[in-house]
């Protein structure tokens, strides 16, 4: 026979609460199963089973301390008169639930009824169980891939002192560009596409931007364009990485970015696929979207945005003309990028967009 003994689960606590038994008395237990439900100031505790056996309880609920023998497990079912504590009455009457007391205090504290307790159609109610009567509003947990891009934005904000630029190119002549550069190398090549290959290029002229922020004002500056692109199609957000993207041609680029689009869709990333940028690209060309301010990553030293393109209209010797624009943004560490570079960098990128002769050289 194995004696079952409540651990000592905190420091703050001499006693806690016995809630409830996830196994029956007399049942058989395996080694590791969970066996009981034991409440403190701080938390429920789900205590496993040390030994293989038949369960007998000797405490069935309500308050316990650390060391108290509360079941034992062995080969036979023990006898016993089962130990039942007095559950206090709430309010007046006898109750036939069983209350934890961090549940009463949230009870008394928020004058919920005895009603609507015995409502939730439960035997044992917990504190969380009182915290959604006093808050009906449904209480959802982020995936995953949403809490990894919060701790990501939250580091950002904390540590990096960024600064931001903002320039308007005009993309009127690029659009048919775009689609003879698609017919000729048979992939998409858009806007992002040329952004993601004119910013590579940019390594040589601006290295700084490329850089990892070591601190204690040192970078270390980069051999190659490794450009982090953001891809979200609705299964949440990926920034893989297009590696040396610089040394690349432009339709090897566009096809790269189309097989990681593809692979955002069956969400089958490697590892090996998001690490390793320098720089990142933030697409924000959803309908509607004029201006977006993209966060620094983590280590580096720069980030850039493309905004969905909008029409202008001119004035011209004729009359009127309708433009298309992109704003591009640039947020930058100012303690390694001065305002002055931003602007040069922005105004290298933004030629190579409104020039698109260049791209069929």
């Amino acid at each position: 026979m194995t004696e079952f003994r409540i651990p000592k689960l905190n420091n703050n606590d001499d006693s806690y609460i016995l809630v409830e038994w996830l196994a029956a008395d007399g049942q058989e237990v395996k080694q590791g199963d969970p066996l009981v439900v034991i409440e403190t100031s701080k938390t429920a505790e789900e205590l496993e089973s040390p030994v293989d056996g038949l369960l007998t309880i000797k405490v069935h609920s309500g308050d316990c301390a650390p060391g108290q023998l509360i079941a034992a497990i062995g080969s036979f079912v023990e006898v016993v008169e089962p130990v039942v504590p007095e559950i206090p009455p709430f309010e007046s009457g006898e109750i036939d639930i069983v209350i934890t007391r961090p549940a009463q205090v949230l009870i008394e504290r928020h004058g919920i009824t005895l009603e609507r307790v015995r409502a939730l159609g439960k035997k044992v109610i917990r504190a969380e169980d009182v915290e959604t009567l006093s808050d009906p509003r449904e209480i959802v947990r982020l995936p995953k891939a949403q809490r990894q891009a919060a701790d990501v934005v939250a580091m950002s904000h904390q540590t990096i002192p960024a600064a931001f630029t903002v320039v308007k190119a005009d993309v009127t002549d690029t659009g048919k560009l775009t689609r003879d550069l698609s017919k000729h190398a048979r992939t998409l090549i858009g806007l992002s596409e040329l952004l993601v290959k004119a910013v590579a290029d940019q390594r040589a002229a601006f290295p700084r931007l490329f850089a990892e922020w070591l601190g204690d004002g040192r970078i270390r500056l980069a051999e190659g364009s490794h450009v982090g692109v953001t891809i979200d199609v609705g299964k949440g957000l990926f920034v893989p990485v297009v590696r040396d993207a610089d040394a690349r041609p432009l339709d090897a680029v566009a096809r790269e970015l189309m097989d990681y689009r593809m692979t955002a869709l069956r969400g089958s990333f490697r590892e090996r696929d998001l690490v390793g940028a320098n720089i990142a690209v933030t697409l924000h060309t959803e309908p509607g979207v004029e201006l977006a301010v993209p966060i620094i990553y983590p280590g580096h030293v720069a980030a850039l945005s493309l905004a969905s393109a909008q029409q202008e209209v001119q004035p011209s010797d004729e009359g009127f003309t309708v433009r298309q624009t992109v704003r591009i943004g640039l947020a930058f560490d100012h303690r390694v990028v001065n305002g002055r570079d931003a602007a040069l960098f922005l105004g290298a990128v933004k030629r190579l967009l409104e020039e698109p002769r260049r791209w069929l050289e």
